[in-house]
């Protein structure tokens, strides 16, 4: 049976999310390069970035800022990867946990519109933005950044 079309975007995202993570690991963003395309733009609950370069530095900019003020991070599939409207679209959450703190979960809704084997737009939703605020206003004192850069 011939692969469909589908199957393409699909897997090219799974190995996006692998460098992904290899890049939050190593705090190397260039890892994400060849996944998006020079004029790439990404959307952060309607904040929007222009450019491959302005891509990877909110990337790491936001990680900088939030994830890296907790001790561990988990992320966890909650709907697998599917194309839906041309674009692959998946949910995830990710659990965050710092030390004294009870864990926060970040649930989240991301698109990618592809052109050829690279990421032309993305667009991440964060679904729970009314509890993860409660919870960084409630923390903000404990939450000082772990490994300050």
């Amino acid at each position: 049976m011939a692969a469909s079309t589908e199957d393409a975007p699909i897997a090219r995202f799974r190995a996006y999310a692998a460098a992904f993570e290899a890049a939050y690991e190593s705090d190397d963003w260039s890892l994400l390069e060849p996944y998006f395309t020079v004029d790439a733009t990404s959307e952060l609950n309607g904040v929007r970035v222009d450019g491959r370069a302005a891509v990877l530095a909110s990337f790491r900019d936001a990680v900088a800022m939030f994830d890296r003020r907790f001790d561990s991070r988990r992320m966890c599939i909650k709907d697998e990867p599917v194309m839906e409207d041309g674009r692959v679209h998946f949910v995830a959450a990710v659990r965050y946990e710092r030390a004294g703190l009870a864990p926060l979960e970040v649930v989240g809704e991301e698109w990618f519109t592809f052109e050829g084997d690279r990421i032309k737009h993305h667009v991440d939703r964060i679904v729970n933005m009314a509890e993860v605020m409660e919870y960084v206003t409630h923390h903000a004192e404990s939450l000082e950044p772990v490994n300050p850069q």
